[in-house]
């Protein structure tokens, strides 16, 4: 095969691909238990099972605040993902695919 072959050289799965999808399924489970930790954690602070008094309040309302925050930020986390999988094509070259599978290795 010479360089001038490169456009008809035959495709392979793209690795990146295959990693964005994977930190997609492993970034839906994370985030929802997350979500979930946190929110116990407010709840119970904000429902006294923690600690009582002003500066029990005062640190509730901030914990809840930025569980807020969190849910937010996770929230954009796979739709971040997500657009990086659109832009990926779903094939690339054996080189290109080469390349790739170290630059996700490290090297």
């Amino acid at each position: 095969m010479t360089l001038g072959d490169a456009g008809t050289q035959s495709k392979v799965d793209n690795p990146h691909l295959a990693s964005l999808k994977s930190l997609k399924n492993s970034l839906k489970s994370e985030t929802e238990e997350l979500k979930k930790q946190l929110e116990t954690a407010a709840k119970d602070m904000g429902g006294k099972k923690v600690w009582v008094g002003k500066a029990a309040d005062d640190w509730a309302r901030d914990l809840e605040g930025r569980r807020s925050r969190m849910k937010t930020l996770l929230d954009k986390l796979i739709p971040a993902v997500d657009a990086e999988i659109a832009k990926c094509p779903e094939k690339v070259t054996p080189g290109e695919a080469k390349m790739m599978r170290m630059d996700l290795q490290g090297y």
